[in-house]
């Protein structure tokens, strides 16, 4: 006859206490019914810690985000953040998708022959060359620069001006008779000085948006499509901030060099120019 399979004394065997009383066996019963309870109680009081502290991270890197973006800092509706370097015209930025007309017989108010509206279109772009700061500002970018003599602040430019004088100062080199550029002092280097800060400000902000190509009649080679839509920053909205913050930086009651006199031969010659970038 088959013996029956006793737990009790499985259990006693197991753990090396054979014929136990049958109140020591009830206990130690009890104890292995215990056991795995506290073995799963001691791990979920290790897990919930952990659990909370994870939570709580997500939550302050949200939240520290958050408030960079509340500051103004990152530019909306862009990859940009404004955060490798600041600008307080960051706060100025808007982006949105511009449709750029760009084939070489397109015609626009900057392209074409000198004329009185072009040098006048140009001279207005120009405007807000020399804007003002404050120590705060000059602060966060750990620079230094002129103060104005009324106390109001500090001369700074927003880059975008000099790169645009850059450009219409090499526009100017094509066309040097008629605008009496031939006897200007150090032309051709101040044009290599524009040709490659022009180069190193378009590879800086790289536009990557898909350029694609034609067949057109008469033309052995794919043709590119000059129209496409880019990501930019909207211009009005930019100006409208250096405007605000525009001072002329001809003023020699707000600039003067405490050594320079005007007897001495000036090294630039700011007539052609335009401006002061």
């Amino acid at each position: 006859m088959p013996r029956s399979i006793d737990s009790s004394s499985d259990a006693d065997t197991l753990l090396g206490h054979g014929n136990s009383s049958p109140d020591r066996l009830s206990v130690e019963k009890s104890s292995l019914v215990q056991f795995p309870l506290k073995r799963r109680w001691r791990c979920a009081s290790i897990t919930t810690p952990v659990i909370l502290h994870l939570f709580l991270a997500a939550f302050y890197t949200t939240l520290f985000f958050a408030f960079w973006d509340y500051r103004g800092w990152k530019p909306s509706g862009s990859h940009k953040s404004g955060l490798l370097a600041y600008s307080p015209a960051w706060e100025a930025i808007k982006w949105e998708p511009q449709l750029f007309e760009s084939e070489i017989e397109d015609s626009n108010v900057f392209k074409g022959p000198p004329r009185p509206e072009l040098d006048e279109a140009w001279n207005k772009l120009l405007g807000p060359t020399a804007v003002r700061v404050s120590k705060e500002t000059l602060d966060k970018i750990n620079r230094t620069s002129v103060p104005l003599l009324d106390g109001s602040g500090y001369m700074a430019g927003l880059d975008v001006y000099h790169q645009l004088h850059c450009l219409r100062y090499v526009r100017r080199y094509l066309h040097k008779d008629y605008y009496n550029m031939t006897q200007e002092k150090n032309l051709e280097q101040h044009i290599d000085h524009c040709l490659d800060s022009v180069r190193k400000y378009i590879m800086c902000n790289a536009d990557v948006v898909i350029q694609t190509f034609d067949w057109i009649p008469n033309f052995h080679r794919p043709w590119p499509n000059f129209r496409i839509v880019h990501e930019c920053a909207n211009w009005e909205a930019i100006e409208e901030w250096a405007w605000a913050h525009h001072f002329d930086g001809f003023d020699e009651t707000l600039l003067k060099h405490p050594n320079f006199h005007p007897e001495l031969p000036d090294p630039f010659d700011y007539s052609v120019s335009g401006n002061i970038v």
